[in-house]
């Protein structure tokens, strides 16, 4: 099956890191135009609570991206929850290895050159795929009182980025099957790394930080500046 993929928003998030726009456009107009290069059309869903249901429309609609589903999750919109919406909308099956990326309005830079490698990883067998980044900054272990203890070896380290890419099958138990988190505020990716699945990594993108908006408005204007220089 084709791939497919969902942008969660649950009911934590705030609508002034969603809707906004900086530089141009909303965030989540920027991951899910990120994502579309590598999904099929009509294979791109926002899955939602019915309290952003709305805004989520209108903030589409005036991005004439109208054929991306708006989906509402019943319950009480926790990720899982959305997440779990979503792939059901998207007819997706429990045994299937469909690749399904998961989107983040968090990482409004993230490429769709990145969203292809990690479609292609997935397709080479493994369970999850993320983007990552080596750590260059030096990074200290210290005691209880805050004095240094010594230096990292950071040749290991990696920073993990968005979209993240799982085969449907790793995705359902993760949301919704034996290897769901019992804790309200572990992500599918945090399980993944508990649960023991494959996890493979393909290269990032040193400009698709995570920003926290509104806070971050001013440094995603000053990234986004550049990459139009």
């Amino acid at each position: 099956m084709d791939a497919c993929a969902i942008v969660p928003l649950p009911q934590t998030v705030d609508p002034a890191s969603v809707f906004p726009s900086t530089g141009g456009r909303p965030p989540l107009v920027r991951v899910v135009r990120s994502l579309d290069g590598s999904v099929a059309g009509n294979r791109v869903v926002v899955a939602t609570v019915a309290t952003l249901a709305a805004g989520v429309r209108d903030c589409l609609r005036s991005a004439g991206l109208d054929t991306v589903a708006v989906i509402v999750a019943h319950g009480r919109g926790l990720r899982q929850q959305v997440i779990a919406a979503g792939l059901d909308h998207l007819d997706v099956e429990w045994s299937s290895s469909t690749p399904v990326l998961v989107g983040d309005h968090r990482y409004p830079l993230s490429t769709r050159l990145v969203a292809g490698r990690v479609v292609a990883a997935l397709r080479d067998g493994h369970d999850v795929v993320v983007p990552t980044l080596p750590v260059t900054d030096t990074v200290k272990t210290v005691d209880e009182t805050g004095s240094v203890l010594g230096t990292l070896d950071r040749s290991e380290l990696r920073t993990v980025q968005y979209p993240r890419g799982f085969a449907a099958s790793a995705l359902w138990d993760l949301v919704s099957g034996s290897a769901a988190p019992a804790a309200e505020d572990v992500n599918e990716f945090t399980a993944a790394l508990r649960a023991g699945f494959d996890i493979g990594t393909v290269d990032g993108d040193v400009d698709a930080q995570q920003v926290e908006l509104p806070r971050d408005a001013h440094l995603l204007d000053a990234i986004i500046a550049c990459r139009a220089d």
